[in-house]
């Protein structure tokens, strides 16, 4: 019975990796290039030079074959949700929510600020070219009653709908 469930929900975070990781594969090939890389980041309103593309490719591309395949996006992309720390099919959708929440609420009280989300994208490698402003916009887009701030439930809502990645579209 565990093992159904832990089935069940490991197709439904493959089936949720591979629409993000087909955001950044434009032409569909299995493998994001750092041109594809870059393309989708300006797409999404982050501006970053080359050299800070290359680190955050270094980052991703743990074959050293030049691409990010599915596979490798998905440590990055579990790791960002809270999933890499094992355990995962025994936590519900609800915990892992919390967990994702918990990383970009860096102070513990309740919100995603403008300053924790580019302080959280910083850390990513995607710090340079990331302004407050572009914060502040990816916040109103899911700021459903207009504090200037991501709740909870809020970031449900955003995680549901594709998480930050979605943001641009």
């Amino acid at each position: 019975m565990q093992e159904e469930r832990a089935a069940s929900s490991s197709s439904m975070d493959s089936s949720e990796l591979r629409k993000v990781f087909q955001m950044f594969d434009k032409n569909g090939d299995g493998q994001i290039t750092k041109k594809e890389l870059g393309e989708s980041l300006r797409n999404l309103g982050i501006f970053i030079p080359d050299e800070e593309l290359d680190a955050t490719m270094g980052k991703m591309d743990a074959n050293g074959d030049g691409c990010v395949d599915v596979e490798e996006f998905g440590k990055l992309y579990r790791s960002m949700v809270g999933e890499g720390h094992g355990g995962a099919e025994k936590r519900d959708e609800e915990e892992e929510m919390r967990e994702a929440f918990n990383v970009f609420d860096q102070n513990g009280d309740g919100y995603i600020t403008v300053e924790e989300l580019r302080s959280v994208l910083a850390s990513l490698g995607l710090k340079q070219g990331r302004t407050a402003e572009d914060c502040r916009r990816m916040i109103s887009k899911v700021d459903a009653d207009g504090d200037g701030r991501v709740d909870f439930t809020e970031f449900k809502q955003m995680m549901r709908g594709g998480g930050f990645a979605a943001l641009g579209r």
